[in-house]
């Protein structure tokens, strides 16, 4: 299950608190992307999480190493 937006970690990874290695490259892109988004501009940091976890919810069975290592 993919954690609520109000998770801390998904602050820590849009404001690369956390270096994390996506076990897919998609992922690690897509943050890279937020983490610009949100670097410029840190009121965008709601939708940022929106975004990042509509990808999670869409792709959770190939994001399951990160999901359980990100979210324990």
């Amino acid at each position: 299950m993919i954690p609520a937006d109000s998770h801390p970690m998904w602050r820590k990874l849009i404001g690369a608190e956390i270096n994390h290695k996506f076990s897919v490259a998609s992922a690690g892109l897509l943050f890279f992307n937020l983490q610009m988004k949100y670097k410029k501009d840190p009121s965008v940091l709601s939708p940022c999480i929106k975004e990042a976890r509509a990808f999670f919810e869409k792709y959770e069975s190939v994001l399951t190493t990160d999901i359980v290592t990100l979210f324990p």
